[in-house]
């Protein structure tokens, strides 16, 4: 389970996080749906510990992670660059948590076969395609045995025919490994082939909601007054 409790991030007097609170449990995937600039990359880099928090504390299985460096978290990350080494192969990406003891042969046997790498572990990044990129950067966040993964906007690179066909596969994917997934998009669509719950992010602060559709109002309203026109 990751838990997120009141998490306050400021610059000066701006509050990018305004006391944040989620809870994910095992299995579910949450989405977080706002515009540029609402906080949603802030929110994924002081869970990942790579930005300190002001206030508040984050939780995973019930361990208070707050004070721990990133690489101890146990966190699968997914930026939205993909952010893959270019001079490495794509096995040799895959395993590059196995610099810091993270990861094993079965699990590298298993993420290669869900995301249908076989035949590309030779290639290096530049060789393949947008969506392919999006795999091997989800693919080595697999292999390091996350106990949490956050994925922002893995798919930015990727045309919007292929991600309505990529999406429900990586959903399939990411609820085998029974862990909390929190995903970070602006597109209503996006989210709803993807997620499980929905929550969005707006002026620093994240609010639960049903469905998508209720993201869209909400980032409506939030464009029409920012323009002057509510």
């Amino acid at each position: 389970m990751l838990e997120v409790q009141n998490l306050v991030k400021a610059y000066g007097d701006l509050r990018v996080l305004d006391n944040v609170s989620a809870r994910i449990e095992n299995g579910r995937i949450l989405v977080i749906i706002g515009l540029n600039g609402s906080g949603k990359s802030t929110l994924l880099k002081v869970i990942t510990g790579i930005l300190p928090c002001d206030n508040g504390c984050v939780r995973i299985d019930g361990q208070d992670v707050t004070s721990l460096e990133p690489e101890d978290r146990k966190i699968g990350y997914v930026p939205q660059s993909t952010a893959l080494f270019n001079h490495l192969t794509v096995r040799e990406n895959i395993i590059y948590s196995q610099k810091n003891g993270r990861g094993s042969p079965d699990g590298f046997e298993a993420v290669v076969s869900m995301l249908n790498l076989r035949g590309y572990l030779s290639k290096k990044p530049k060789e393949l395609s947008g969506g392919y990129r999006a795999r091997v950067a989800l693919a080595r966040a697999l292999y390091s045995q996350p106990s949490v993964m956050l994925l922002d906007e893995p798919l930015t690179e990727i045309d919007h025919a292929k991600k309505e066909q990529m999406l429900p596969e990586f959903k399939q994917v990411l609820h085998q490994l029974n862990i909390p997934v929190l995903y970070i998009t602006h597109d209503p669509r996006e989210a709803e082939l993807i997620g499980d719950a929905f929550a969005v992010m707006y002026d620093g602060k994240l609010k639960t909601i049903g469905t998508t559709e209720e993201a869209f109002e909400i980032i409506r309203a939030q464009v029409l007054a920012g323009a002057g026109i509510a």
